[in-house]
C-alpha cells in the first residue's frame, strides 16, 4: 500500500491521467445500464422484426426518410412523438419497438412519451440508417 502512495505522489500527473481514464471505461460499461431503450446493431433489429414482428419508427426528417428507409417504417420526426400521435398508431405493450434516429441529442426525452403510454420494449439502431446501408439491407425510397 505505501509503494502505491509512493508512486501516486512521485508521478501526480501520471496518476490523474490513469484515473481519468479509468472513470471514463467505467462510464462507458455502465452507461447501457441506464438508458431508457437499448442500442442494437442491424442484424438484432432483424431478428426482432421477423421473429417478434417489431414495429419499426423513422423518426428522421421527411427528406431523409424518403432518400431510404426500412420497408414499413412508420414516418414520425421526433419533434412530432407526442402522447395522441403515440395512441393514434395504437402499439401493443409487447411488440418492441424500433426507433430509428438521425441524431443521439435528447432522445431520452422522447422515448419517456413512449414508456408513458405502457411501451417498454424501445430498441434505438445503433447508427441508424448509416450502420443499416452499409451492411447493404434493403431499403425502400421514395
Amino acid at each position: 500500500m505505501n509503494n502505491i502512495l509512493l508512486f501516486i505522489s512521485n508521478n501526480l500527473i501520471l496518476s490523474t491521467l490513469w484515473f481519468c481514464l479509468l472513470s471514463i471505461i467505467i462510464f462507458l460499461t455502465f452507461k447501457q445500464f441506464y438508458l431508457k431503450a437499448k442500442l442494437i446493431n442491424s442484424f438484432y433489429a432483424i431478428n426482432l422484426i421477423n421473429k417478434k414482428n417489431a414495429k419499426i419508427i423513422d423518426t428522421r426528417s421527411l427528406e431523409l426518410y424518403n432518400s431510404g428507409h426500412i420497408l414499413n417504417a412508420i414516418h414520425i420526426p421526433l419533434k412530432k412523438i407526442s402522447f395522441k400521435k403515440i395512441q393514434e398508431l395504437n402499439l401493443s405493450t409487447v411488440i418492441p419497438v424500433i426507433l430509428i434516429i438521425h441524431s443521439s441529442s435528447n432522445n431520452n426525452k422522447y422515448i419517456k412519451n413512449f414508456m408513458d403510454n405502457g411501451i417498454k420494449n424501445i430498441y434505438i439502431l445503433k447508427n441508424g440508417m448509416d450502420s443499416w446501408n452499409m451492411e447493404n439491407l434493403p431499403v425502400i425510397k421514395n
